[in-house]
């Protein structure tokens, strides 16, 4: 099956046709048929189609290369090469005794076309004079016409039937309209274009049809205008409520700075002044809850350095304080201030350190990604060993937090470093989920990576990725 394509016609009445186009021209004159067959031949040529034109009188073959030669200067280089072929009727139609066989004719049609594709050509364009029927050879042509019609709208073909209106009766007319797609005749001087009450009505419902296509179109694309007005909307509308609560978080992490330090100040001074007390009994019944109130505090301190820190990346005002670091010291001081949340968890740590562990970071945001990691550790660790392992690797410094607890989902491991995500439901573990955020924001600050290998109920290990330079001496 040959694609939709179209191909000149050539004939300025009709324009461009598609491939297995099968339509007819009523002449009354020679003039008449060169009019119309020589554009439809120098279209064709022009576009790499080969060419047949079977002639028969009043216009022979000597009649049509004359025709021809004068619309197309290069006509011998088109005959040299094959492209065009000019023969007379009865080397076409009359070659079985004098008689046409309907079924060899179309063979041969068919049969050039495939040759002519083999070579290159973008199709077959044929024409054949009928002036040569005979009345008694008419309803057989007219049965042959219609095997035709059938047949070649599945080819790259395009066939223009001549027949002289002297030589046709008005039966035989009818016959011919209705064997054909649509028929071109001089009026007036005046091509026009005789199309069948089929094709007619066919090209009124393909209107329609366009008219309604067009219709959905504009509807569709309204439709999806206004759903990106209103997408574009609630996008605006969502920036907005993310500025808002940004703002907000970043007015209230300041207000509550102020009360924190003065309630960290006077428990400060409450726990030195208890000792102090001769009440032993009332020292050991209060020391433990000064003590919870203590982490309490800390733990109020760093969500709100955590919103802080979220609103200054945010906008942009993330300070670093480059100096040479003792990532080796940072992590042992880390170690041992999380000391009672080890004890109360139940994990021990095992400290690994190979090579040189200094280099040129920030020493608080350092110690922020430290704290975070390790705190997780002991959240999710279940109580089981953790494995922090220090080592230099090329130009970079690792650092890895291992824990065997509950693991994190592929699912979750994906949106992980997102700000304010959880990899596990709030009501079973706290956090404001920034942690890991602000964790690897400060490690690609400083030219670094944080990267996770977690499977569920198989624990998690982050990996910390800094820059390694050599501290000169």
């Amino acid at each position: 099956m040959h694609a939709t394509a179209l191909t000149p016609s050539g004939i300025p009445a009709i324009g461009d046709i598609p491939w297995g186009s099968h339509f007819c021209n009523f002449y009354s004159t020679a003039e008449d048929l060169a009019d119309s067959l020589v554009p439809f031949f120098k279209a064709g040529l022009e576009h790499n189609e080969q060419c047949m034109w079977v002639t028969s009188e009043p216009f022979c073959v000597e009649d049509a290369t004359a025709a021809l030669r004068t619309a197309v200067p290069r006509l011998e280089q088109y005959i040299q090469k094959g492209s065009i072929e000019i023969i007379d009727h009865r080397e076409w139609y009359q070659r079985s005794g004098g008689k046409t066989d309907a079924s060899e004719v179309l063979q041969r049609w068919i049969d050039r076309k495939a040759q002519a594709m083999t070579r290159g050509r973008t199709g077959l364009r044929l024409t054949g004079n009928t002036f040569w029927l005979e009345l008694r050879d008419w309803k057989n042509f007219a049965d042959y016409e219609e095997r035709v019609n059938h047949t070649f709208h599945q080819h790259e073909i395009v066939a223009l039937c001549s027949y002289c209106l002297e030589r046709c009766e008005p039966v035989g007319i009818l016959d011919v309209v209705r064997n054909h797609q649509f028929a071109v005749a001089r009026r007036e001087g005046r091509w026009e274009v005789l199309e069948s009450a089929s094709l007619k009505i066919a090209k009124q419902e393909l209107r329609r049809l366009n008219q309604e296509l067009e219709q959905r179109v504009r509807e569709r694309t309204a439709a999806l205008e206004a759903a990106l007005l209103e997408r574009q909307r609630a996008e605006q509308e969502a920036l907005a409520a993310v500025r808002a609560r940004d703002e907000f978080l970043s007015m209230a992490s300041h207000e509550f700075r102020t009360p924190l330090t003065s309630l960290k100040l006077q428990l400060g001074l409450v726990k030195t002044a208890l000792p102090q007390t001769r009440d032993e009994a009332l020292n050991q019944r209060l020391m433990p809850k000064l003590q919870t109130m203590e982490r309490q505090l800390q733990r109020l301190n760093a969500l709100t350095g955590s919103l802080l820190d979220v609103t200054s990346m945010d906008n942009g005002r993330l300070h670093l304080d480059f100096q040479w670091v003792d990532l080796e010291a940072l992590l042992s001081d880390a170690v041992e201030r999380l000391g009672p949340d080890l004890l109360r968890s139940g994990s021990e740590v095992r400290v690994t350190v190979e090579g040189e562990t200094r280099g040129w970071w920030d020493a608080l945001r350092v110690d922020q990604i430290v704290v975070n990691l390790l705190s997780n550790a002991i959240k999710f660790g279940q109580g089981k060993p953790l494995e922090l392992r220090l080592q230099r690797s090329g130009d970079e410094v690792l650092l890895s937090v291992k824990d065997q607890g509950i693991g994190i989902t592929p699912e979750a491991r994906a949106r992980l470093f997102r700000k304010y995500e959880r990899a596990v439901p709030t009501q079973h573990y706290g956090g404001l989920g920034l942690g890991l955020y602000i964790s690897r924001t400060l490690a690609e600050a400083m030219g670094g990576t944080i990267e996770v290998d977690s499977q569920p109920g198989l624990g998690s290990t982050f990996t910390v990725s800094l820059p390694y330079e050599p501290e000169l001496g």
